[in-house]
Formats: C-alpha cells, structure tokens, sequence
C-alpha cells in the first residue's frame, strides 16, 4: 500500500532512508517527509530520491517548506496504509491520534530518557569508558544515548574520578577549536539547554563549558539529585548524569517511577543482578557492560515501549514492519465423494451421531 515515513534530525539520512528500504522491499509505494530541523540534508535526500528512484514509488515532500509540523499534520489527516514516524513524543501524539481517524497502523520511534544502572560489582573503568563513548556521540544528540547513570553510593565517588579521567582521555580542553564534538543543532535547542545549565543545583565533575553563540557544549559530566532541572526531561546534549542511590532496587524503583526509557544500560559483573534490573524494568531494549550495541545488532528488533515508541524495526524487522502478513489456505478439491475432503459430519443438520464422530476426531488431534 502507500506508506508515509517521517524521519528526524539527528540521524537524518539513516532515520528517514532504512525506513523507506523496507517500505519498497515490502512492495509499497511511499511518501517522505525529512526533518528541516537539518535543511540542508533534506534537500539533499530530494534530490538524491529523485535522480535515483522512480517518482511513481517514492516522492519526497516539504524540504523547502520551513518548519515540519504544519507539513506533517496536513499529511496525515490524509489517508495511508502505514505511518513510520521518528521524533519527540508530543508529535508522535499527534500523529497517532491523526491516524486512529482512518485506524492506519503506525510504528513510532520516539525518545526517553535512558538510565545507566552501575552496580557495587562493576568494572568501574569499563563502565566509565563505554558511558562516555556512547554518550558523547553526535554531540549527545541520539534517542538511544545512555541520558543519567544510576549508581550504587557505595562506588559513585571512584566512578565520578573514572568518568572524569576517560572523557578528558577521548576530548581535549580546547574540543571546539579542534571540532572534535558536535554541535547543538539550533538556536531553539541550544536556548533549551542553557536554561538548564543556568538553572542547575549539580556539582560539575568535568566540563561544563558552553558557548551560545557556537551553538557548543563541552563534553560535562555532572552529580546530580532525583529532582534537578537536567533530570525532568531528556538533555539531548554531551551532558552525562550521576545520580547515586543505596541499593540497585531504589534504582529501579526510580526508574519504574518515570516513562519507560528507549534503552536502558547495565554495569554489573554479576549475571543475578543483571538478570535482576531487567526482569523488574521496562525498556525498549537494553545492553549489558556497554551502551548502544543492541541498537545495531541486524538480528536484534529495535523500538520503544509506552512513551518511547510502538512498534520494531532493523534487519528483516524494517521489511515486516511494512508487511501485512495475509494468511492465504487453499482448500483441497479431491474427487473422493467428499469422504475425506469433505467430511458429511461438519454440515447439518446436527444429528447425535455426527456429534458424536466430531468428539472422536477431536480426541484423535
């Protein structure tokens, strides 16, 4: 059928062109509509959909309109088959909400804000690393990033040295002369987390710097409480929160309090405590001693849960998302009389000796 697929900012070629693979491998036609958020990609992905693919099954819409949401709510008061949406929850609201009117399935990629549990057991060194890396990437800015890290009291001081130690280890002092890191992708976005900083109670264990007028956020790490400006919505940002709790249950506890995040991450050598944090939790996926792998493994589905999403994809997953999988039984036409291939028991009238044949053959099932 047509599939509508909207993409996002943040990955803007990857979020808005694995969809559309599985949309035409699928056998649909497709409207894409690409994030201005980055304008000068989504011209980018126009042009390059129009010079290589057929017009008659995909076309791109809106890279030169400003803005995405009047462009988005005129396409899906219109009627599709399927809806692959990727961005914030307050959209994704009202994409479902557009599409319950034509009871159009949707699959919705959205956010969260994902916790880091490290346990009195971990690799504090391998926790540190693997956090930082995962968090930094694209300027902080991917739904999947590791957002605050839950940590056991009893270790969060050598973690919060550790955690200082690697990411001046991966980033220099001088990151925005060199362009080793990101930037914040607008003024809009960049004023939000300002706010933020300016607005704070955390100790700033490294970092901490920030230019406005570059849009740049040096890579921070801060010791934050439960109730902090930066804990009350996803930072999106080369921000790092710790948090420390007494035991990995008043974690979870904490956890279990707040939407259900798109990933979640464990630091832990035991596998009874692993086993643990996840059997009590929800999350759309989660990796152990590390962060962010389990979104690329190709035989692994990919998706939220409750605030963070509906519906998989990746690997085969992104094909079947936008399959429909219609059961087809072709009945046989055997010359038997009907003896065997159409039995006379199954018809009526009922009479007590076919009822009495079908009990038979079910206790021969």
């Amino acid at each position: 059928g047509l599939s509508l697929v909207i993409g996002t900012w943040n990955y803007p070629v990857m979020l808005t062109l694995v969809p559309l693979a599985g949309a035409i491998a699928a056998g649909n036609v497709a409207v894409v509509k690409p994030s201005n958020v980055a304008p000068v990609t989504a011209k980018l992905i126009a042009n390059l959909v129009q010079k290589y693919l057929d017009p008659s099954v995909v076309s791109v819409v809106g890279p030169n309109i400003p803005g995405d949401r009047s462009m988005i709510q005129a396409l899906i008061k219109e009627r599709s088959d399927k809806i692959f949406f990727t961005g914030g929850a307050s959209v994704g609201r009202l994409v479902m909400e557009a599409a319950a009117k034509h009871l159009t399935p949707c699959t919705l990629e959205l956010g969260g804000k994902n916790p880091v549990f490290v346990s009195v057991d971990a690799d504090l060194t391998v926790a540190a690393k693997r956090t930082v890396w995962g968090r930094m990437m694209n300027c902080g800015q991917q739904c999947i990033g590791p957002d605050y890290m839950i940590v056991d009291n009893k270790v969060i001081d050598r973690l919060c040295v550790e955690l200082k130690t690697q990411l001046q280890a991966m980033y220099t002092t001088d990151a925005m002369a060199n362009d080793t890191v990101g930037r914040i992708v607008n003024d809009r976005h960049m004023d939000r987390l300002v706010n933020l900083f300016k607005t704070t109670k955390a100790e700033t264990i490294v970092g901490g710097k920030y230019s406005p007028e570059e849009r740049y956020i040096e890579p921070t790490v801060l010791r934050v409480g439960p109730d902090d400006p930066f804990m009350l919505e996803e930072t999106f940002a080369p921000v790092l929160l710790v948090m420390g709790v007494d035991s990995m249950v008043e974690g979870i506890h904490f956890v279990n309090q707040r939407p259900k995040p798109l990933s979640m991450y464990i630091f832990s050598t035991k596998e009874s405590v692993q086993d643990s944090i996840i059997q009590n939790t929800s999350a759309g996926g989660v990796t152990v001693n590390g962060t962010l792998l389990h979104c690329g493994h190709p035989d692994l589905p990919f998706g939220g849960v409750g605030e963070s999403g509906m519906g998989t994809y990746h690997g085969k997953g992104t094909f079947d998302a936008f399959s429909h999988f219609k059961p087809v039984l072709r009945k046989a036409l055997w010359k038997d009389g009907g003896a065997i291939s159409d039995p006379f028991f199954l018809y009526p009238p009922w009479t007590s000796t076919k009822e009495k044949i079908v009990k038979q053959v079910m206790k021969m099932l």
